[in-house]
């Protein structure tokens, strides 16, 4: 590609797993926050949850003036406190919704532009149909809920779904089509996804992204282990090209490839394409930033 990537999208980066420390909403938030918005190179930061009030407010003065386009990340407290929108229990379910409802007001302080949120645990064949019908009505409900206390959409990760997180939301069909009835209710709902999150589902993105691709508003670019003898196996998001992971430069060259092909990437449209790697106890994230860089470099210039 000859043209520069900001022509076609705006690049970010996780904070949670480029700084797992902070992951819990917990620990230096601000500082590390900072690291990110004194980079030039980022355009867009994912944060989480953030527990203490004054350290909100001065990461949302932070992200308001070094001008980061911000998604707001409730997976990390979904999977850290197990909330689970499509259970079978009525009140397992509740809880999920009244935890993520009372995140909703940060991300409007953080100047948020679009709230993600992930499905609940995968469940036998027998019993998908009704966990995405339940899903589908909680998706509505939490949607009505963001637009009336913060005005955000709503976006849907896609997971792996029998490998790490094993949630239910995991082939692109089932993704597509619960995209398609939220959005008969709320158009501007739409779909996450995570390059290393294809490998785990035992796809290649050239298949995977055609089945969602009036669905995808916003893409990780994160690595993956899909060795089950590997120490890193699963959904670890160790940084690009280490040896046994999924994902070096060819893949995720192709994967760009794949997204410009079904339109997601083209002139003057701009997504967030952001970075998802966690940096590895012993490793300093500035080391992890460099790989970040080198590989998009790599892949972008390579074809």
């Amino acid at each position: 590609m000859k043209e520069p990537w900001q022509v076609y999208m705006r690049i970010g980066v996780v904070h949670g797993m480029l700084f797992p420390e902070c992951l819990g909403g917990t620990g230096p938030i601000r500082a590390t926050l900072a690291d990110i918005a004194h980079d030039p190179f980022f355009e867009a930061v994912d944060v989480g949850a953030i527990e203490d009030t004054q350290e909100r407010a001065e990461c949302a003065a932070l992200l308001r003036d070094s001008q980061l386009a911000v998604a707001f990340a409730c997976q990390p407290t979904q999977l850290r406190l197990q909330l689970d929108l499509n259970a079978a229990d009525e009140q397992v379910r509740e809880h999920a919704f009244r935890v993520l409802v009372s995140l909703f007001p940060q991300a409007r302080e953080l100047g948020a532009q679009r709230i993600f949120v992930m499905s609940g645990k995968n469940v036998p064949a027998s019993d998908r149909r009704a966990a995405m019908e339940r899903l589908v009505t909680m998706l509505r409900r939490l949607c009505r809920e963001a637009r009336e206390r913060t005005g955000l959409p709503l976006a849907l990760e896609v997971f792996d779904y029998d490998v790490d997180k094993k949630a239910l939301i995991g082939t692109c069909e089932m993704a597509a089509w619960v995209a398609c009835e939220v959005r008969r209710d709320f158009p501007d709902f739409g779909l996450l996804h995570d390059l290393s999150h294809i490998y785990l589902c035992h796809e290649e993105p050239s298949r995977h992204f055609p089945l969602i691709r009036e669905h995808l508003v916003a893409m990780h670019l994160g690595n993956s282990v899909s060795q089950r003898n590997h120490p890193l196996f699963g959904d670890t998001h160790p940084p690009f090209g280490v040896p046994g992971s999924d994902v070096a430069v060819p893949q995720v060259r192709d994967c760009l490839k794949a997204l410009f092909d079904i339109g997601f990437l083209r002139p003057g449209r701009r997504p967030l394409v952001s970075f998802e790697i966690r940096t590895p106890p012993g490793t300093e994230p500035q080391t992890v930033i460099a790989n970040m860089k080198r590989t998009l470099a790599q892949a972008w210039w390579d074809w």
